[in-house]
């Protein structure tokens, strides 16, 4: 059957799907345009086809969701991952999912908000000492470092630097041998030969020892500390009354650890950059943030009320989704809009591309947190913002990711001035997060505070 969508030609003819390889990111924001909100990319071994449109997404995570599963690339994660929610699929993830799900209840998410401030007043106290004058911080990394603190803090109660900055540097290094396996697989077998692959599973050794001793060690406790892993450890499964075994609990704490640092310390670097290139709008959020907090630190109960620090953070989440995009399979062949999806082929929703339609925003290309304006998003189809994916699938850590960004933006811009090295490049890059490619290179320096009304 013809297509009945439009299909991408490309520069390359022989290749076409090379453009989409290099940078999917920016190539579906490009080409959004010309080749509408659903349209096919030619591959040689498999049909892919690119979505922005909020009615074929809503049909595949929502309405049709038992028939797609993840993308290929997510079994490339389970070599890190395991089985945990990031990766599993059918009744194992949906039991999972009940099992997580009250982790991430208010109540809980109040009694963890006190230990994410703990680490952020002693991040800011540190970076104070460090930057007495100018410093120039590669803010990416200085925000991953941070976010890992919190959730080691928030999932383990974990303090042991050296611990930290071990599986913070595994992770990295976990992520970086994914990526090639995803988008090089004809290169897989040099992973072998150069030695790649035994440092990989090498690092995993350790990492999966040390998770389980953190296991065995806290199932032993007769007062353990109230944090994710303990909150995993006790719950159970009401229609079953089972708990999690060693392994499922090994596989959602890394997947906890890996993906609650990745989704915030991204959207935090990119939020940043942006606003030190938007000087009105830092304007308007220091004014809130001393309106609301002053020079104390913030509560639980001051975010409702930090309703601008929100909307910066959904915008700069907007622009730089770190989710940048969703790939599902459709396990039996499928239709959508009169077109033929065949089992196997890959549905790319481009969350990034979404998130510039000119249909759903009133400024795309621009930094406006006046987008998100309660007035404004009712005017949104619901599935045209999506940071945390939709559907059943939603990020279960999504209120905890929100919670931390709003937590830290607040300290950080109350804090420190943030001005962008000139003629530092930015560009975005997408590997399993969307990441700045060459970092985000910033001066870094104390704010005076009482002059924090003037901003």
């Amino acid at each position: 059957m013809k297509s009945v969508i439009p299909v991408f030609k490309g520069k390359n003819p022989i290749l076409p799907g090379a453009e989409f390889i290099r940078n999917p990111f920016e190539f579906t924001i490009q080409h959004a345009g010309e080749m509408g909100d659903f349209y096919r990319v030619p591959f040689i071994f498999r049909k892919l086809f690119v979505t922005t449109s909020p009615e074929v997404i809503s049909y595949v995570l929502q309405k049709n969701q038992k028939n797609y599963v993840k993308s290929i690339a997510y079994r490339h994660l389970k070599l890190a991952l395991g089985n945990g929610l990031v990766t599993s699929e059918g009744d194992f993830w949906r039991r999972q999912r009940r099992l997580a799900q009250p982790a991430f209840y208010k109540k809980q998410l109040e009694d963890l908000f006190a230990k994410m401030t703990e680490v952020a007043d002693r991040y800011v106290e540190n970076l104070t000492k460090k930057t007495t004058g100018s410093e120039t911080l590669d803010i990416s990394k200085e925000m991953m470092s941070l976010t890992a603190d919190i959730v080691l803090k928030t999932l383990f109660s974990s303090d042991n630097p050296g611990d930290i900055s071990e599986m913070y540097r595994i992770m990295m290094d976990a992520q970086d041998y994914i990526v090639f396996r995803t988008t090089r697989p004809h290169l897989i077998p040099l992973g072998y030969l150069s030695g790649r692959h035994y440092r990989f599973k090498k690092d995993m050794i350790w990492f999966n020892s040390y998770i389980h001793q953190l296991i065995d060690e806290r199932r032993k406790q007769k007062d353990p500390p109230n944090d994710l892993l303990t909150m995993l450890l006790q719950t159970t499964d009401a229609d079953t009354g089972e708990t999690m075994n060693d392994q499922q609990l090994r596989d959602e704490a890394v997947t906890l650890f890996a993906a609650g640092h990745e989704t915030s310390s991204n959207a935090l670097a990119w939020t940043l950059y942006l606003l030190s290139q938007n000087p009105e709008v830092l304007k308007k959020l220091r004014l809130e943030v001393e309106a609301v907090i002053g020079e104390r630190t913030p509560t639980f109960e001051d975010l409702r009320k930090l309703t601008y620090t929100m909307q910066v953070i959904q915008e700069g989440m907007r622009l730089y989704p770190p989710a940048f995009a969703l790939g599902r399979q459709p396990v039996e062949d499928d239709e959508i809009s009169g077109q033929k999806i065949p089992a196997g082929s890959v549905v790319f929703i481009s969350i990034g591309a979404l998130h510039r339609d000119p249909k759903y925003w009133e400024r795309p290309a621009e930094f406006y947190p006046e987008h998100f304006d309660p007035e404004q998003e009712k005017q949104r189809p619901r599935l045209a913002y999506m940071p945390f994916g939709a559907g059943p699938r939603m990020c279960i850590g999504n209120h905890f990711a929100l919670m931390e960004m709003q937590l830290l933006l607040a300290m950080l811009v109350r804090q420190f001035d943030f001005e962008l090295k000139k003629d530092h490049p930015i560009e975005a890059e997408p590997l399993i997060t969307l990441k700045p490619k060459y970092g985000i290179l910033m001066q870094v320096k104390p704010r005076i505070r009482a002059a924090l009304s003037q901003a």
